[in-house]
């Protein structure tokens, strides 16, 4: 089956006025446990996800039939995939659409080389604590890479920096160890500029990759719990919810915290007065609350976490979360989702937060060229 491009509308649903909103995916409610890390299955989830990863980039290098074999055994026969973009995405079913994506970027770019700069896996043994809403019923890993390629089709000859966080949902039992569906995000890509060909010309000098904060990635800090990084990560994801404070990210976040735009475009995140600054994408802490504290002025927000998995060794955590949003004066409603790396300190409070997350609908309405680009956030959140 060829592969096909989908509107971000369709992958994720974003404009209530175009379909109607998707519900944020729930997971079955789970019974208490005795709260435990279970190490052993987290590297078998990691090894798995690991290997799918590095088949995934080889497919790009040197072929899909180099990482056919490999593909085949680690996959479900009827895998799902998802590859998200800020404006579209790519969405199908089954091991020959992911060899039919792998044809495309394989012939897009001249790969130059990846590594994996962090990993983590969600899973289902002892995440099932207190809460049912931070894991699925199957084992989550996520994997953060960066990869170095040249486009084949423009006449840019300088090797690009891009980076994905890949998201593998797996089916583990005594019998079966197989990915069931791969999503991916990617940072900002020549495939992405052309389909905003009726963008603002500002939204396009915008566009850049935004550098992932590896200097900030160290040693997972010795003798901290995880449960308290997931803490702080629920109250980052309540406090963007309606009724709830801004204050309480006091106790969840650094202040030298920084939330990233990763695909170095959106509106709201970015300022295009210093698009050449490696941090015009970057909002500070005490920024970050006022933008907040505005959006729930104009919208009605519930965010929930769909997945999320905290490193075994490193300072880093990935969470998936979706918040339903219905926007007070125009009564739309619409969905949005967001996959995020989270680097945390040695009190477990969130340092970085590097975001892939959808557009809202006024920075979708920029994107797509219907509002100027040099508007202000602040002049729509009023």
């Amino acid at each position: 089956m060829a592969p096909t491009a989908l509107s971000l509308k369709t992958c994720s649903q974003v404009r209530a006025a175009v379909v109607s909103p998707r519900i944020c995916r729930s997971r079955p409610l789970a019974v208490k446990v005795v709260a435990y890390r279970d190490s052993h299955r987290e590297h078998k989830v990691c090894s798995l996800g690991t290997e799918v990863v590095n088949s995934w980039f080889k497919g790009i290098a040197m072929g899909p039939a180099a990482a056919l074999d490999n593909l085949r055994q680690d996959t479900d026969e009827s895998v799902e995939y998802c590859s998200k973009h800020v404006l579209h995405c790519h969405k199908g079913k089954g091991q020959d659409y992911l060899l039919a994506r792998l044809t495309d970027q394989s012939k897009a770019m001249e790969l130059v080389n990846h590594r994996i700069l962090a990993s983590a896996a969600c899973s289902h043994s002892h995440w099932r604590v207190e809460t049912p809403a931070t894991c699925s019923h199957d084992d989550t890993y996520f994997a953060l890479v960066e990869y170095k390629y040249k486009p084949k089709h423009t006449p840019d000859a300088f090797t690009n920096v891009g980076y994905k966080i890949m998201e593998l949902d797996t089916m583990y039992d005594d019998t079966c160890l197989k990915v069931t569906s791969l999503s991916e995000r990617s940072s900002f890509s020549p495939e992405d500029l052309a389909v905003m060909g009726q963008s603002d010309a500002g939204i396009k000098a915008m566009s850049s990759t935004t550098p992932f904060p590896e200097h900030e990635v160290t040693d997972y800090p010795t003798g901290l719990e995880n449960e308290v990084v997931v803490n702080n990560l629920k109250t980052w994801c309540k406090a963007r919810s309606s009724g709830e404070s801004e204050v309480i990210l006091d106790s969840a976040l650094d202040h030298s915290f920084k939330l990233w735009d990763a695909y170095g475009m959106l509106p709201m995140l970015c300022d295009p007065a210093r698009r050449a600054e490696p941090d015009a994408c970057v909002v500070g802490f005490t920024d970050l609350k006022d933008m907040i504290k505005q959006t729930k002025h104009r919208y009605l927000v519930t965010c929930k976490m769909i997945d999320n998995g905290v490193s075994l060794d490193k300072n880093v955590a990935f969470t998936h979360w979706c918040s339903s949003i219905t926007n007070k004066q125009s009564k739309q409603h619409f969905n949005i989702e967001g996959l995020e790396v989270d680097i945390f300190g040695s009190d477990g409070k969130l340092k970085n937060i590097w975001q892939f997350r959808d557009p809202m609908d006024f920075e979708l309405d920029m994107l797509e060229g219907r509002m100027p680009a040099g508007d202000s956030y602040k002049a729509h959140a009023a």
